[in-house]
């Protein structure tokens, strides 16, 4: 292995394997709150993209049919609220249910706020910074999906990495077909939107651990 490739192989494991564990630490102790810890991320991204000459803000866009992005979408609207009415009835559709001006809020600045940080610094970033590590194949993708996963532990609950994981998986498959950051933001938005319309958006804020425990809607 190389100098560069140790060198990346270090920065991999900092920010994407020990910086999480050290949040969820810190979140434990007090609390850190969600979007300053993201663009935090987000600058700190910025700055090496702009300084690495190999990657680009812009990558050349790759054009693939669609058809593979829908038919997960459409899974998605299916298996989601199906499985949130089994295995978490209270939750089910409880937001939009609930709190409709809240819900439209999150609909509309989710996406904004969220999801184009993540998909910069999970797709963009990773995905450009990282393939003298993992190459261009599936190897990876499933690196990204398990440090997507990883990343969120941060909201102290099983249900977020674990839903995060196959998403990344899918996000990083988008990436690899397309390149195209306006496209893996927009699927992200619909796959939060589902989440946060189904009742599954309760383990993506903070404090659903302790939250959930008091929860009797």
């Amino acid at each position: 292995m190389n100098l560069k490739k140790t060198f990346l192989s270090f920065e991999c494991l900092i920010l994407f394997g020990v910086v999480p564990g050290l949040l969820v630490y810190f979140q434990r102790r007090g609390g850190l709150p969600f979007l300053p810890v993201l663009f935090g991320f987000l600058i700190l991204t910025l700055l090496v993209t702009w300084r690495d000459q190999t990657m680009r803000f812009n990558p050349p866009k790759i054009h693939k049919p669609l058809p593979e992005i829908l038919i997960r979408l459409l899974a998605s609207a299916i298996v989601l609220p199906l499985g949130t009415a089994v295995f978490a009835p209270q939750l089910f559709f409880f937001l939009p249910r609930e709190n409709p001006a809240l819900w439209l809020l999150i609909m509309i600045l989710y996406p904004i706020i969220s999801v184009a940080p993540q998909e910069f610094i999970f797709r963009s970033y990773f995905m450009q910074r990282y393939r003298p590590l993992f190459g261009e194949g599936p190897m990876i993708c499933m690196v990204n999906a398990l440090a997507f996963g990883w990343a969120h532990v941060f909201f102290l609950n099983a249900v977020a990495p674990l839903l995060s994981v196959p998403a990344g998986w899918f996000l990083a498959r988008t990436w690899q077909q397309s390149q195209s950051f306006k496209r893996i933001c927009v699927e992200h938005a619909i796959y939060g939107q589902i989440v946060f319309t189904c009742g599954l958006g309760w383990y993506f804020f903070q404090g659903s651990a302790q939250a959930l425990q008091n929860f009797t809607p």
